[in-house]
């Protein structure tokens, strides 16, 4: 593998995706980044679980407008919650209680306590505090008796496996005062999860959807998920398992020369399209995870950057398209905020 990126490549990318990421904070009134944009429908609204997980990013960039931002972004995800203590899912203006949201939404949370001091005047610190301890007492009181959250789900009755993401947000949280017991909870959780996790590489339900083929997006979010919580347990059996999928994942890469956008459980690949979400995120992944898997996250990364939209539309440049080609059918005809978030980070990772 040969990948081409460079200080320029990096940095103009890097200019380009926060000049984006700041349109979608602008047209929701500074209010929660915007969910996606698509040159045939417009801006979607304000999204709650990504902009959770996008004030992590904000922080990252280590200035006084992104520190600014984080902050807001917090400030409104405060005012998103419910009063059970959950997150609603999808855009702003629903009501419904997610799960998953309120678990991504607490990666934001914590980065934004831990980034302010004791004495803040905002009172903001105490606040993000109490927030995540009303949204993980929920969040447990919804976890089943075999470490399984059935409720509140984004397709009712499905437990997918993208899920282990979850239980790394809860985890995420562990430490922040007031916070209940959570690590024998997480730890049945993350059990049941592991189950998926087959000696041969296969994995088992990583989709949105029960049996169907899974996005690489959702595949990274399930790895992401085991690998994080293995460090966290220092599980190393967990870790091997995973090393494994990702092998089957770089066997299918070196087969073909490209990723495909979405999988079976036993890896076959429609290589109709590929995901720059999904690859990016990997990208994250396997540079944290160091050699010999930091090279694949490189050239993941140097792969997707030539998709990345330059062009003059101000509502898309800096964006990654869901699909490549465009019309492709993970967020099609959309620019999401999250593709943003990850190719950010993993920009950061190298």
């Amino acid at each position: 593998m040969m990948n081409n990126l460079n200080e320029k490549s990096v940095s103009d990318a890097q200019i380009a995706a926060l000049r984006w990421l700041e349109r979608s904070l602008e047209v929701a009134n500074f209010e929660g980044s915007a969910h996606s944009y698509s040159p045939l429908f417009g801006w979607k609204n304000a999204y709650p679980e990504t902009t959770g997980y996008l004030i992590e990013t904000m922080w990252d960039q280590k200035s006084d407008v992104w520190d600014n931002h984080a902050r807001q972004c917090t400030e409104w995800l405060l005012t998103q919650q419910l009063p059970s203590g959950a997150f609603p899912g999808l855009t702003v203006g629903h009501n419904q209680p997610s799960v998953f949201n309120t678990t991504q939404i607490l990666f934001g949370l914590s980065r934004t306590f831990h980034e302010f001091f004791i004495d803040d005047p905002s009172n903001l610190r105490n606040r993000c505090a109490q927030s995540a301890v009303a949204a993980v007492t929920w969040l447990l009181e919804n976890l089943e008796t075999d470490g399984v959250w059935r409720q509140a789900a984004y397709v009712p009755g499905f437990v997918p496996t993208y899920y282990t993401r979850a239980v790394w947000g809860v985890l995420q949280a562990s430490d922040l005062p007031g916070m209940p017991q959570v690590q024998e909870p997480m730890q049945r959780a993350l059990t049941f999860y592991t189950q998926r996790l087959l000696q041969d590489g296969t994995l088992l339900e990583a989709g949105f959807h029960p049996g169907k083929p899974a996005f690489t997006h959702t595949i990274a979010y399930a790895l992401e998920g085991f690998w994080e919580c293995a460090r966290f347990f220092n599980d190393e059996n967990l870790m091997k398992k995973v090393e494994t999928v990702l092998q089957r994942l770089y066997e299918s890469y070196s087969k073909h020369g490209k990723l495909a956008g979405r999988y079976t459980c036993d890896w076959q690949g429609d290589f109709s399209f590929f995901c720059p979400t999904g690859q990016v995120q990997f990208s994250c992944l396997l540079q944290r995870m160091g050699e010999p898997w930091r090279k694949f996250g490189l050239q993941l990364l140097a792969d997707t950057l030539p998709f990345q939209n330059l062009g003059k539309n101000k509502n898309a440049h800096g964006a990654l398209p869901g699909s490549v080609p465009f019309w492709g059918p993970y967020m099609r005809f959309r620019y999401p905020n999250w593709g943003v978030k990850f190719l950010l980070d993993a920009l950061a990772t190298r």
